[in-house]
């Protein structure tokens, strides 16, 4: 599993073997991805309208391809079973809005890490904490 939370502004990952088939990518900052990542992978997303602004990289693989063919379904349609993934490329979940969705993944990811024996602590990651 990926988890992208940057304040990227526009994509940096554009090598297409960067996921690998079946991997999950929690595309929270919304703009890492290149559109051919994007273009190439199953797409989840919260709300189709709602993520197709702003220059994510679901709205920059639609500018760039001219439609929105590259989206497999939402949130609600794969949980309600509507839609399905496959195991031959990768899955990327972009939550445009879903701020408590995205605690409560962080939060399970994170505990099934730490149980496994899996978490890897990165010292320093946060260079100033005196605010908080």
């Amino acid at each position: 599993m990926v988890v992208l939370a940057t304040t990227a502004a526009e994509p940096y990952i554009l090598d297409p073997q960067a996921f690998a088939p079946g991997q999950t990518v929690l595309n929270i900052s919304l703009r890492d991805i290149g559109p051919e990542l994007i273009e190439g992978a199953y797409n989840i997303l919260d709300d189709v309208e709602h993520c197709m602004k702003a220059n994510t990289s679901p709205h920059l693989a639609e500018q760039k391809y001219g439609d929105r063919h590259f989206v497999t379904g939402t949130l609600a349609q794969f949980v309600k079973g509507e839609v399905t993934i496959g195991g031959d490329k990768p899955v990327i979940f972009s939550p445009f809005g879903l701020g408590v969705l995205d605690l409560a993944v962080g939060l399970h990811v994170f505990r099934a890490a730490r149980a496994s024996g899996e978490a890897v602590e990165i010292a320093d990651f946060f260079g100033e904490t005196t605010r908080w």
